[in-house]
């Protein structure tokens, strides 16, 4: 598993991983999550990944370019959809880490309770799984 380190920007809290985290701290988080906290929210850079040699190179680097393997395409940007949207991008997605990063990203932006309740009950019907 990849380790983050958050960049820029406020505080976040990774629900997943449990650890809330400012500019500067690190955490080991799923290759999914990485790729959303890097690639989509940008705050977030990796600064190891876990087993690597030095020989190795930045082909290792994290990366989404087709979307988690199995969200069936990439990590929905919250802010960009009605609720009633991001309810059926959720329906797609079997990946708690993946919708906990997606959880986050609507709480520290728009923060609609709806969507939250929304979120958290794709959540809840992941784990019933």
């Amino acid at each position: 598993m990849p380790t983050v380190e958050k960049t820029h920007g406020g505080r976040v809290v990774l629900r997943t991983i449990g650890r809330q985290l400012s500019v500067g701290d690190r955490a080991e988080v799923s290759d999914e999550l990485a790729a959303y906290l890097c690639d989509e929210r940008g705050d977030f850079a990796v600064v190891d990944d876990a087993g690597a040699t030095e020989d190795e190179t930045d082909d290792d680097t994290v990366g989404q370019e087709d979307g988690p393997p199995d969200a069936g395409g990439p990590i929905p940007d919250p802010s960009e959809h009605s609720v009633k949207d991001l309810r059926d991008k959720l329906s797609d997605i079997d990946d708690i880490d993946v919708l906990a990063a997606v959880y986050d990203a609507e709480d520290a932006g728009k923060d609609r309770d709806s969507a939250i309740d929304a979120i958290q009950s794709r959540i809840n019907a992941v784990k019933e799984d």
